[in-house]
């Protein structure tokens, strides 16, 4: 018999089939833990703080909600920031006649999925029931905006809206 030139084929063995399959496993492992803490590190998955408290009182927001809507304040976005830098947020608010207008107007920007965002702004009145502020937003993409009036003998009036900003070209 003359020697083959070409190289004996290897028994492919349970030995071998064993390392396969525990070499897999072990990078899907590798992988998962990888993908686990990067999640982890961004966002916490907290949404708000004391849940459980807010949830109680639920029934009271409601009803606040529909002392809103009968008290005959009106809050609305006049202009929301289409632009990322050198925007402004103005907001027309209407109250009955006779009485008294707001105290302070503030605004929380925020978005949905991460808290490094968030920004509160105190809005200042310019113009007849007009309040503005000037906003620098970080990032385009969707931004939640909850607008809180507090009057002078207490109660607080908010409108929660969201907006689109995309990128300037």
């Amino acid at each position: 018999m003359t020697p083959s030139p070409h190289k004996p084929n290897k028994e492919f063995t349970g030995k071998k089939a064993l390392m396969w399959i525990v070499g897999f496993f072990l990078i899907i492992f590798i992988v998962n833990a990888i993908m686990a803490t990067i999640a982890v590190g961004t966002w916490g998955g907290l949404e708000t703080n004391d849940s459980y408290r807010k949830g109680l009182y639920y029934n009271d927001e409601i009803a606040a909600a529909e002392i809103q809507k009968s008290s005959g304040w009106k809050i609305a976005l006049s202009h929301s920031p289409s632009g990322l830098q050198n925007d402004r947020l103005d907001v027309e608010i209407s109250w009955p006649e006779g009485d008294l207008p707001p105290a302070k107007v503030t605004a929380i920007i925020s978005r949905a999925v991460t808290n490094a965002y968030d920004q509160q702004i105190i809005l200042t009145k310019s113009g007849k029931n007009i309040y503005t502020a000037p906003l620098n937003l970080p990032q385009a993409g969707q931004w939640n905006i909850n607008i809180l009036v507090k009057r002078a003998d207490g109660p607080i009036y908010q409108l929660r809206e969201k907006i689109l900003v995309e990128v300037e070209k």
